[in-house]
């Protein structure tokens, strides 16, 4: 079969089109047939090798992904083939004592397509079936691929992490990537009021387009200062971020005393500096969070059906412009989802 795979970690420019073997189901493993997969800043990371994990070559990129399961190992029902499925990239081993308390993204042997293990930029992938659900009748192929990382990660973010209640107020940092849009798209029927910060005045007014009611140019203006100055001093309640680096300090100082700061990424910087007296006088809370439980996938997966959502998709690709598709994710201009179709 044909895949977007690399021979070695040396940056985007690595992505090949090459022929690897097709995938064979063990027991209580699925072969879905691809349609569409989405790129994530993951994919980079493991072009480049940023991350610390072995891996075989030929190695297929690509964590999210939808398609039709097509065979069925031991154990698995065989009604299941046939079923359009969007994918949950995060393998857990369903065994350990976090798997056991219903917490399958802190398991002790956690990993991602894509960066583990063989990923979804194929034109098959194999992969336990506990990790395929029904695709929301709405949503095409491509979409449906668009839910993968960031709609399970920002689920979590907000409601099982950030406790999001209705009626509060919250930032969003670097609106434009696909998690802090998928953050935006389920916060907007439950937040009060939401604010959002880029260095692009036009992603800003699309935000606006999409719910957001104040933009902040963290380039130009004190993402703190601007935030208390637009809330009378009070500030928000709950900070999301997908940032980290220097954005940690500013996004402390916009939070209201006893507000909270989710954040799931490290895209501006492994390390932050913080200042521990506003953390500890302010009893404000400093929340990390990866990607989701069974359960936070299946809320998300209702929560989307049931408001009719539809993730934002930037551009789409073919499987040959798969290459293109990285390079384009790298330059960072895209507002939404890349996705590759793979039909």
């Amino acid at each position: 079969m044909r895949a977007v795979a690399i021979l070695e970690q040396t940056g985007p420019t690595a992505a090949r089109i090459l022929d690897v073997e097709d995938p064979t189901p063990a027991a209580g493993e699925v072969v879905v047939q691809m349609r569409a997969a989405a790129l994530n800043h993951l994919d980079l990371w493991t072009l480049s090798g940023d991350v610390d994990i072995p891996i075989e070559f030929p190695f297929v990129l690509g964590a999210d992904g939808a398609g039709t399961v097509q065979a069925a190992g031991d154990g698995v029902p065989e009604s299941l083939v046939g079923q359009r499925v969007v994918i949950n990239p995060a393998i857990s081993c369903r065994d350990c004592e976090s798997c056991r308390r219903g917490e399958q993204s802190q398991c002790f042997f956690f990993q991602m397509l894509g960066e583990h293990r063989s990923g979804t930029l194929a034109e098959k992938v194999v992969l336990p079936a506990a990790n395929v659900y029904p695709i929301p009748e709405h949503l095409s192929f491509a979409e449906a691929a668009a839910l993968g990382v960031t709609f399970i990660t920002a689920y979590r973010m907000l409601f099982t992490k950030g406790g999001l209640r209705p009626g509060e107020w919250i930032l969003i940092t670097g609106i434009g990537g696909g998690l802090a849009l998928s953050v935006l798209q389920l916060a907007r029927a439950t937040a009060g009021r939401i604010f959002v910060t880029s260095s692009s005045q036009v992603k800003l007014e699309r935000a606006f387009a999409l719910g957001a009611h104040e933009g902040i140019d963290y380039l130009k203006q004190d993402v703190g200062k601007t935030v208390r100055g637009l809330t009378a001093k009070r500030g928000v309640d709950l900070v999301v971020d997908s940032a980290g680096g220097d954005t940690i300090d500013g996004s402390m100082r916009a939070l209201r005393p006893g507000g909270r700061l989710v954040t799931a990424g490290a895209t501006a910087g492994r390390y932050s500096k913080v200042d521990m007296r506003r953390l500890f006088a302010l009893q404000l809370s400093l929340i990390g969070s990866t990607m989701g439980s069974d359960e936070d996938v299946r809320n998300m997966l209702r929560m989307v059906e049931g408001a009719q959502l539809t993730p934002i998709i930037d551009r789409t690709f073919t499987l040959d412009e798969g290459p293109d598709a990285l390079g384009y994710l790298a330059s960072g201009e895209q507002f939404g989802k890349v996705v590759v179709s793979l039909t």
